[in-house]
């Protein structure tokens, strides 16, 4: 006699079912554990998280504040002087020499010993970057400010040149700034 396909195949899964272990219950019952400490693990974590948060928000502040401590220092210093010169060639040269000293003052060690090996190569940018601005002002400002920075600026040389001729400089064309807004210009008829 031969058996229904329904029964054949019945019989044919019956040992996979015996082997499976069908009544084993002890992983089941692990997750029900850890559902039930969950609430306990979740507070512990966002009390570490809200704790994060707190620190990030504070080391913001600080650095904030910072800079903007930094940038009202810089305000302080980038004036310009009772007396000026009448070139830009004597400004910027004046400049130039007010970022080596700035340099010899405030940096020590292996910082002013890297500044040493480069400034050959350091200072004639300093001069073509304080020609680029075109203006005595934006000089003489930098050399003033260089020269009465303090300690806590030794890390803003950049700072307080770019304030300098963000001050003193005269505003420049797009297109002579390197820029010309991206536009193609027209071709002469």
């Amino acid at each position: 006699m031969e058996l229904p396909r329904v029964h054949r195949l019945a019989l044919a899964l019956l040992p996979v079912l015996v082997l499976s272990g069908g009544c084993d219950n002890s992983e089941r019952n692990e997750r029900i554990a850890d559902v039930d400490k969950k609430p306990v693990e979740d507070a512990e974590e966002a009390k570490r998280i809200e704790e994060r948060k707190i620190k990030r928000e504070a080391e913001a502040k600080a650095k904030a504040e910072a800079e903007e401590q930094v940038r009202v220092e810089i305000a302080k210093i980038a004036v310009l002087p009772a007396k000026k010169p009448k070139k830009l060639d004597e400004a910027c040269q004046g400049a130039v020499d007010a970022h080596d000293r700035f340099m010899q003052r405030l940096h020590t060690g292996e910082s002013l010993a890297a500044w040493n090996s480069t400034k050959e190569n350091e200072l004639p940018m300093s001069f073509v970057q304080c020609a680029a601005a075109d203006s005595i002002e934006a000089a003489i400002c930098q050399s003033n400010a260089l020269d009465a920075a303090s300690p806590a600026l030794k890390d803003h040389h950049k700072d307080i040149v770019d304030a300098c001729i963000a001050k003193f400089a005269p505003a420049r064309p797009a297109a002579l700034a390197g820029g010309g807004g991206g536009a193609i210009p027209k071709r002469p008829n």
